[in-house]
């Protein structure tokens, strides 16, 4: 990446021609949802504070343990600079100089590289915003949709993610991958409901991105999780936060569970985990075309 990269320039942006018009096929393709206002509204609300300070702070306290830690949900091992990313309020090339050949910078620089990955889907792959209607999702349903919203499965891991969600707009990537594919794959879920409730509640959202994460949990799109692979919200909980700090924090009922109980779904959980999983392979196996 070193090899090929251009430097950013120091023109302002009063100096930059910039399209004046949009041709109306172009600007249909790329149009914002309807009720992204909501989103952009939510990100707004943290203005009080300077991007540049993140991404000071972040460089210099936090990048070089962010590998061991962006995983980790009880230990906030993220950048925290997402929001000013998807915004514009800090530039990809302006991150990337930052962090380039400090210690630690090797890990954030790819995720930041899956940013142009759903970046360059969205202009190249003619299907990204339509996906949808390339298969037939009619063996989904919005069953279990509003359980799932609320953060009332009855699968710990899952309802504190949902709950940090609603209360606060924040939630770490890989409880996004987590919680995505829990609502497509075990409760089936279509994609676009989940999609459209991140829009509302995410206060980093971004249109691109989002639906991006949302295709690869479904596997749908390119380069997409395979059909047969499904997230254990169980073994990514005891796997990433074996204490349950992060269960405990955003479900204080959970305290009181040993380290190893409190990632187990309740007894009243609205689906068996193992249970749910055969019955995804099998359906999206067959929405994808491999029964035939």
């Amino acid at each position: 990446m070193e090899h090929y990269y251009s430097p950013s320039g120091d023109v302002s942006i009063r100096e930059l021609e910039t399209v004046r018009s949009i041709d109306e096929a172009t600007a249909s393709r790329f149009a914002l949802p309807p009720d992204m206002t909501a989103a952009l509204e939510a990100a707004d609300g943290q203005a009080g504070l300077d991007p540049s300070s993140v991404l000071k702070r972040f460089t210099a306290s936090g990048l070089s343990q962010y590998n061991e830690r962006r995983d980790a949900f009880g230990k906030a091992g993220t950048s925290g600079l997402s929001r000013y990313l998807n915004l514009g309020a800090l530039s990809a090339r302006t991150v990337y100089e930052a962090v380039l050949g400090k210690p630690g910078s090797e890990s954030w620089i790819r995720q930041l590289a899956w940013r142009d990955f759903y970046l360059y889907q969205a202009v190249y792959n003619a299907d990204f915003f339509s996906y949808e209607k390339r298969y037939d999702l009619s063996p989904l349903t919005g069953r279990y949709f509003e359980a799932w919203s609320r953060g009332e499965t009855g699968v710990p891991i899952i309802d504190a993610a949902m709950a940090q969600l609603n209360q606060t707009g924040e939630l770490p990537n890989r409880l996004r991958m987590v919680a995505a594919m829990f609502l497509t794959k075990n409760l089936l879920c279509p994609f676009t409901l989940g999609e459209a409730y991140f829009r509302k509640q995410l206060a980093d959202y971004d249109n691109t991105l989002n639906r991006g994460g949302w295709l690869w949990s479904s596997s749908l799109g390119y380069d997409a999780a395979p059909y047969f692979r499904i997230m254990n919200p169980t073994t990514q909980s005891a796997a990433h936060d074996p204490t349950g700090a992060y269960i405990r924090t955003w479900l204080p009922r959970f305290a009181h569970l040993s380290d190893r109980e409190i990632h187990h779904p309740a007894s009243h959980a609205i689906v068996d985990l193992k249970a749910s999983r055969a019955r995804a392979i099998e359906v999206y196996k067959g929405i994808l075309g491999y029964n035939k």
